[in-house]
């Protein structure tokens, strides 16, 4: 959409949200283009997902968000790496002890089914 089409449409939201999304915007303007396609092939895995499947990556992204600000990090790193990875190389990584000893039972889910729905 132009960015004319796009202000008639923000306009039309309240203002803290409309704030928001023209923020988003414009860090996604500011991001490398490999980021951004990267970004747009995440959602596009996403918008294929059935709607239950959905709700379980919104879920797990809001508990990572909740997540100290210090574990961030190491969670979303681990989701990176294990998504490279092929399948059987993903859940035997996930399976050994050193994934346990390094994350939290709540971290753990979160990076299951990150991996597991967003996979490549």
């Amino acid at each position: 959409m132009s960015p004319e089409e796009r202000e008639r449409e923000l306009a039309k939201l309240p203002p803290a949200r409309a704030r928001l999304i023209r923020q988003r915007i414009a860090r996604y303007n500011q991001m490398r283009p490999e980021d951004r396609k990267a970004l747009r092939d995440r959602y596009e895995t996403f918008s294929h997902l059935p709607p239950d499947k959905q709700q379980i990556v919104r879920d797990r992204l809001r508990e990572f968000h909740q997540l100290p600000h210090d574990r961030q990090p190491p969670v979303h790193r681990e989701v990176e790496h294990l998504r490279s990875l092929p399948e059987a190389q993903r859940q035997a990584r996930m399976n050994g002890d050193e994934f346990r000893a390094q994350f939290s039972p709540q971290e753990q889910q979160i990076i299951r089914d990150l991996t597991t729905y967003l996979a490549n």
